[in-house]
């Protein structure tokens, strides 16, 4: 069962790896594309990489089309893309995902939070003894605060409308 694990991680790594080097040689800039297109496209590219691959190394003069020396040559082709994405200022954006991917993975790994009112109270238990427990002395309850009387107020007065002149007084 493992083995067929390794196979299948494997397989990805030979899948994904080249043609998102590639992708960064080809876009060098985040803006370029977003994360789940860069991911399609080194997808697309990783195939395409690995056939042509295949098709160099089964050709009637080399006959090299075994594991290995196919495993060497994805390997090869993956840094010289990753020299070429470096050049190029690509490499960048793979330290942008891999800070982020390290920033999800420490956020799993941090343990919630438990609020204060689930936290369980620690019980006091009595000390064992043959007498029943005495109850807590009970504090005397502070003074109340001594505050001054507001002074009176005395009621407003409605304010009161202009008087207007009556009569026809022109000045």
């Amino acid at each position: 069962m493992l083995d067929v694990l390794a196979y299948v991680l494997f397989g990805m790594f030979l899948l994904m790896v080249p043609g998102f080097l590639l992708t960064l040689v080809l876009y060098p800039r985040k803006e370029s594309l977003d994360f789940w297109q860069r991911m399609g496209v080194s997808l697309g590219l990783g195939v395409l990489v690995l056939i042509y691959l295949g098709f160099v190394l089964a050709q009637p003069g080399l006959k090299m089309l075994t594991l290995a020396p196919f495993v060497l040559a994805v390997f090869g082709v993956c840094l010289l893309f990753a020299l070429i994405a470096y050049w190029r200022g690509g490499l960048e954006v793979a330290i942008i995902y891999e800070r982020a991917l390290m920033r999800k993975i420490s956020k799993l790994r941090q343990p919630k939070p438990v609020p204060p009112e689930e936290k369980p109270i620690p019980l006091k238990l009595p000390p064992s003894s043959k007498e029943p427990p005495t109850p807590p002395e009970e504090k005397p309850a502070p003074p109340p605060e001594e505050r001054p009387a507001p002074p009176e107020e005395q009621p407003a007065q409605p304010p009161q409308p202009p008087e207007e002149k009556q009569g026809g007084e022109s000045v």
